[in-house]
């Protein structure tokens, strides 16, 4: 039977986040507002397309402070996709779920070291989990992200053996 399971979260702003936006619009409109000073102080109308233009761009730049995470698992790989602005799609990993070797709850009470680490998260570590995975060409991958509880069932089934009967009472 196939196991196919989708889910979509989104980031959530930080500081960090509404800096840019306060930022940006405010850099837009006082760009904006100095090109149309200078087309009716002198008479120079190409200059309103020019001011027009500063305002798209800033409305452009906007969009991509929203940032969400697709996991989408298909029997035993999981890819994460980050979107940027509803806008532009960006695979980040594909990982073997068959080749993981612990899954659980973030942060873990085990401090485990790995050769690569994918945030996939909404910001925030309520319900954050992580998966380490034997990937070929990261080496050990850390996946930090927010799965529902049908993710994590998809995740369970695809784990092995071994590793489902250890964890299996704890994911939930």
């Amino acid at each position: 039977m196939d196991n196919i399971c989708e889910q979509l979260v989104t980031k959530n702003r930080t500081g960090a986040d509404i800096a840019k936006i306060i930022g940006i619009m405010i850099g837009a409109v006082l760009l904006a507002s100095v090109f149309m000073f200078f087309a009716i102080a002198l008479g120079l109308t190409f200059l309103i397309i020019f001011a027009v233009g500063i305002l798209a761009l800033g409305i452009w730049l906007l969009s991509g402070v929203n940032v969400e995470y697709e996991y989408i698992i298909t029997n035993n790989e999981m890819d994460i996709d980050k979107i940027i602005g509803r806008r532009k799609r960006k695979r980040m990993i594909t990982v073997d779920i068959s080749k993981a070797t612990d899954f659980g709850a973030f942060p873990s009470t085990e401090d485990i070291d790995a050769d690569a680490t994918v945030h996939a998260t909404t910001g925030t570590e309520k319900d954050a989990h992580y998966l380490m995975v034997e990937h070929s060409g990261y080496g050990t991958v850390k996946v930090i992200f927010n799965p529902n509880e049908r993710t994590r069932e998809a995740i369970v089934q695809e784990l092995p053996n071994a590793l489902r009967a250890r964890i299996k009472h704890n994911v939930k």
